[in-house]
């Protein structure tokens, strides 16, 4: 009785932090102010720019990875494109090392054109720097040259990805900034299998002491 009791909990245990929320991944316009941890440039080798956060603290906890080269500029959170009078810059991998909530950026490409925006869900298992594994959020979204700033929000993710639409590339990306992601909250689906669970267990407990009174007794 004791293992079976055991199994049970652990099964639900399982299922409570197996089991994300669901939500719905957006892309939405915002304002500029930047989200808890900032990005500022520390380093760059050829495709792969390194960042820090928060606030510039030195420790190069967020990789980018871009389809040519590219490098961090001054300031906060400035990637270009490291030729910029022969700009061929299409897509940018953002790999923190922290499991994220939100995350706010702006594009800046060589002429009006729009960007296409994909995800990596965390827990999913999958390699965060393999652009295959990517979901993509809705359509395509507009991008200027007017410093627009862009949210992605709606789930807790592992890396995103930005992609232009050719033949217009990129010169620079930048306002880059991330919220950490809480810790995992169970869903209502899964708070309701856990109570069917332990009801479950309870009725079992019960019938046990009918069929066996000394079970009543407290040692």
């Amino acid at each position: 009785m004791r293992r079976i009791l055991m199994t049970a909990l652990a099964t639900a245990a399982a299922i409570s932090f197996a089991s994300p929320a669901s939500a719905v991944v957006t892309v939405t316009d915002t304002n500029g102010a930047p989200l808890d941890y900032q990005i500022f440039g520390i380093a760059a080798d050829g495709t792969t720019v390194y960042g820090s956060s928060p606030s510039n603290n030195n420790i190069a906890n967020v990789t980018f990875t871009a389809d040519t080269t590219v490098h961090m500029g001054a300031g906060f959170a400035q990637i270009n494109d490291a030729t910029p009078d022969n700009p061929d810059w299409y897509t940018l991998v953002i790999n923190p090392d922290l499991d994220f909530s939100d995350f706010k950026f702006a594009t800046q490409l060589v002429d009006d054109g729009t960007i296409t925006v994909y995800y990596l869900l965390t827990g999913s298992g999958l390699d965060a720097n393999n652009i295959a594994n990517y979901t993509q959020v809705g359509g395509q979204y507009s991008a200027t040259n007017s410093d627009l700033n862009k949210l992605l929000s709606g789930g807790v993710f592992d890396g995103f990805m930005i992609q232009s639409t050719s033949p217009i590339a990129f010169f620079e990306i930048k306002q880059l900034s991330y919220n950490p992601a809480p810790g995992a909250v169970p869903e209502p689906a899964t708070w309701g299998l856990m109570l069917l669970g332990f009801s479950g267990i309870g009725m079992a407990i019960r019938r046990s002491r009918k069929r066996n009174p000394a079970l009543l007794q407290i040692a």
